[in-house]
């Protein structure tokens, strides 16, 4: 066998990697090894090395994983049978082995996920072609990198095909994740947006108007904006314009990604030299809006690929409506920026003033009449904070004060809580703000944030 690069990913026992690379070097004497130490870092290292390899061939495997003697004598067989149409080789999940003896210590995968293939051909890895990502993504493009190898598998699949093979020589350590994980209901939530991401790599060509109009305001946020981009273009309705608006960012990350947008011709881009706050940024965007309905997606958030499509069949269900919201999935932000669930947060399923004030309840997505939002005059350009802060509960108070409400009983928004953003930050000033509504004096004499941070949550 000639030389092959061999990567192994941290998975859910990285302390693990080292006996893996062990039983690598033992069956395969040309392998090249490379041990990942931490997950964020598995798309950019992967890409890195690949970008300098002549290999035709490299293989993925996880820490706890095993390659005995026989895996050489198997990964010959079906590298000189393989066809031109296979972009490499995945392992049968049902046949997948833990031990020294097939027959004694076979059972079933724990995981509720697939690993990914085992053996990839490099070149198709990073061809690029017909608008897909050369190599694997890198953190900013998908967050989840436990899951890079799955999305460059089902991105691939739109192409080539994978050949399936039973191994009695590679061994997958098949331990559960700890509960604390939840990797059961993670899968189930990113998996459709990794598919629908996958087959959206050609953008539909738009020849009628917009039915939505999606507003993402950013202000140094660059680093969230392919993951929450790359949401919009996974949607199942292709019937909207994005509009992002850049509010002064200062950050290399968002002017990187400002000089290499999308090529999909729904795609706007507004840059404000200046920082001028989140009620601006709305307002400009509802100005420039061409559909009857906007969507607010924040820049380090993103949408159910499906989204679009529930919310504008609500809007069809229900006349004379101002908006249309649903419920949504909340992920904590660790401070290494993992993502943890937290599990589908249920927005009331009526809203009034006065339940919007009391419960202060994030309510996402929300989708507004623009029609009926113009009518208002848009956000409130005198409210407390200058409007960069609780402007959402503001809004949502105003319209529903006057207008109905309609809610979709569907989780079709992620929201991600971190604690740099404007409300983590603030977490004293909600009841300041409630009292500024009621009337009632308050301890600041202006609400206005320095333009020095970060005014976007």
């Amino acid at each position: 066998m000639t030389a092959m690069l061999v990567f192994i990913l941290p998975g859910l026992y990285p302390h693990l990697s080292e006996n893996t690379a062990a039983s690598v070097k033992r069956t395969l004497i040309y392998a090249f090894t490379i041990v990942i130490p931490s997950e964020e870092e598995t798309g950019a290292i992967m890409n890195d090395a690949l970008a300098r390899t002549n290999d035709p061939w490299f293989m993925t495997l996880f820490a706890g994983d095993a390659l005995l003697p026989q895996a050489r004598i198997e990964m010959e067989r079906w590298l000189t049978t393989n066809s031109d149409r296979s972009a490499g080789y995945m392992i049968n999940q049902g046949a997948i082995t833990n031990g020294t003896s097939a027959a004694k210590n076979r059972r079933a995968s724990t995981s509720p996920m697939p690993r990914g293939p085992v053996l990839w051909r490099t070149k198709y890895v990073m061809d690029g072609q017909n608008g897909q990502t050369s190599g694997f993504a890198a953190k900013d493009q998908l967050p989840f990198q436990k899951y890079v190898l799955i999305d460059k598998q089902l991105q691939l699949s739109t192409r080539y095909e994978w050949t399936e093979v039973d191994s009695e020589g590679i061994l997958y350590d098949q331990r559960a994740a700890p509960a604390w994980m939840k990797q059961t209901e993670e899968w189930e939530a990113l998996f459709p947006l990794l598919q629908a991401g996958a087959q959206a790599s050609q953008a539909p060509i738009a020849v009628r108007p917009p039915l939505v109009t999606i507003g993402l305001c950013t202000y140094n946020d660059g680093a969230y904006l392919p993951w929450a981009v790359r949401s919009v273009l996974a949607q199942t309705s292709a019937d909207w314009e994005l509009i992002i608006y850049d509010d002064g960012s200062t950050d290399e990350d968002t002017a990187n990604y400002r000089r290499n947008l999308p090529p999909d011709s729904r795609i706007k881009l507004v840059r404000q030299e200046a920082n001028t706050g989140k009620w601006r940024a709305l307002n400009q965007i509802l100005n420039m809006a061409a559909a009857p309905w906007l969507l607010e997606l924040d820049a380090d958030d993103w949408l159910a690929p499906r989204a679009l499509e529930f919310l504008l069949r609500g809007a069809a269900e229900e006349q004379q409506t101002a908006v249309i919201y649903a419920n949504h999935v909340e992920w904590l932000e660790r401070t290494n920026q993992q993502l943890v669930l937290q599990g589908v947060k249920a927005a009331p399923s009526s809203l009034s003033p006065g339940v919007l004030l009391n419960d202060a309840s994030a309510v996402a997505p929300r989708m507004f009449n623009v029609s009926m939002l113009k009518q208002l005059r848009g956000w409130d350009h005198q409210a407390f904070y200058d409007g960069r802060l609780y402007e959402d509960i503001g809004q949502l108070m105003k319209l529903s004060s006057t207008y109905k409400l309609h809610h979709v009983p569907e989780a079709l928004y992620h929201r991600r809580l971190r604690r740099s953003s404007m409300t983590h930050r603030h977490p004293g000033h909600y009841m300041l703000w409630k009292n500024s509504l009621l009337g009632k004096p308050h301890a600041l004499e202006n609400g206005h944030q320095s333009k020095g941070q970060n005014t976007h949550e």
